[in-house]
């Protein structure tokens, strides 16, 4: 039982910021860490159902609402696959061949496609998150 606990310790010190006890990160901890990714899908999901409910409760404008479930998965995971997102933008965005883009990939600091494409999809978001009660009325 302690090595499913330690895999999942692993596996979000990995893939979120929620504070976890510190555990040896061997192959053995790491062997499970795959199967608690969802949990922190199911975090995430749980906490913008009760953003949600929240807004329903105070009448929080659907601007607010978009901003805040678009900053969300974010905060929880600490911006880890936006990371990834921006380093693919960029690294495709440059029309290089196939060896300089996996330079590009592997390069810590930030080109223009990678902000076109974080801002791209940050707009995306706030704005398909504002309109959700257009698409789900229980959520208004």
């Amino acid at each position: 039982m302690k090595n499913l606990w330690d895999c999942l310790v692993v596996a979000f010190s990995t893939y979120s910021a929620i504070p976890m006890p510190q555990v040896q990160w061997s192959q053995r901890n790491m062997r499970y860490a795959m199967c608690f990714f969802p949990l922190i899908g199911l975090i995430i999901g749980a906490l913008l159902l009760g953003w949600a409910q929240l807004r329903n409760l105070v009448g929080i404008g659907p601007l607010l609402f978009g901003a805040v479930a678009t900053v969300l998965p974010l905060l929880v995971t600490g911006g880890i696959h936006l990371d990834g997102f921006c380093d693919t933008c960029d690294a495709l965005g440059s029309h290089q061949p196939r060896e300089k883009k996996l330079e590009i990939l592997k390069d810590s600091h930030t080109g223009a496609f990678a902000l076109m494409g974080c801002g791209a999809y940050l707009l995306l978001s706030l704005g398909l998150w504002s309109e959700m009660e257009m698409c789900f009325p229980q959520l208004g």
